[in-house]
């Protein structure tokens, strides 16, 4: 079978994003509390949005990210598709990914997602960078439950994407095999093309 444009289909997965949603279906429950660190515009917030915050529950999700325009654009999505119950669980912070916001509490976070590089269809230019990412994912460590993940799409298919792809790898090389179990996809017959990289917490016996 192909696709319109005459592009195979891949049954398992078509795409990183693909693939990553499948691990977030396969973590998250309703009530849960997630966060979006690079929200862009907001497709993948909505996705999480319609995993965490059923009715009946206490769901949260925060959707962040450093442009504006973006948190716009994120907002105008979910308030196009989501009931009013759940818009009132979700909060925007339109800051850097490097901090989150004070009030977050350790251990609290089942997902954190990157989505790195460019807002798609805004100015390429403005990029996620290594510096700011690194940042972040040291701060989002402790915020993640036991069994929680990172989950962390990486575009290094322009420089300063590769730069950030490899110093994220060398972050996740360097955390302990007994707290933390990383895992790293790539297409090995697609130049270019985005990665993704799982970054799990180990559960608690009995939990």
């Amino acid at each position: 079978m192909r696709s319109p444009r005459n592009r195979p289909i891949f049954p398992l997965f078509q795409t990183p994003i693909d693939l990553a949603h499948d691990y977030w279906q396969r973590l998250l429950h309703p009530g849960d509390y997630v966060i979006d660190a690079t929200c862009g515009n907001g497709h993948d917030t909505l996705f999480l949005a319609n995993l965490v915050l059923k009715k009946d529950t206490n769901g949260q999700l925060l959707a962040m990210d450093t442009q504006a325009e973006a948190i716009q654009n994120t907002q105008q999505l979910l308030q196009d598709n989501l009931a009013k119950n759940m818009l009132d669980r979700v909060s925007f912070f339109n800051g850097c990914h490097s901090t989150f916001p004070s009030q977050i509490e350790k251990e609290s976070i089942t997902l954190i997602v990157y989505n790195l590089g460019y807002l798609p269809g805004g100015n390429k230019e403005l990029t996620t960078t290594s510096s700011t990412t690194l940042q972040s994912l040291q701060a989002a460590l402790p915020l993640i439950v036991p069994g929680g993940a990172i989950s962390i799409t990486c575009y290094p298919g322009h420089p300063a994407g590769k730069v950030e792809e490899t110093e994220i790898l060398s972050f996740t090389n360097s955390l302990s095999p007994l707290e933390w179990s990383c895992c790293y996809h790539r297409w090995i017959n697609r130049n270019q093309a985005p990665s993704l990289i799982l970054i799990q917490r180990g559960g608690r016996e009995g939990a």
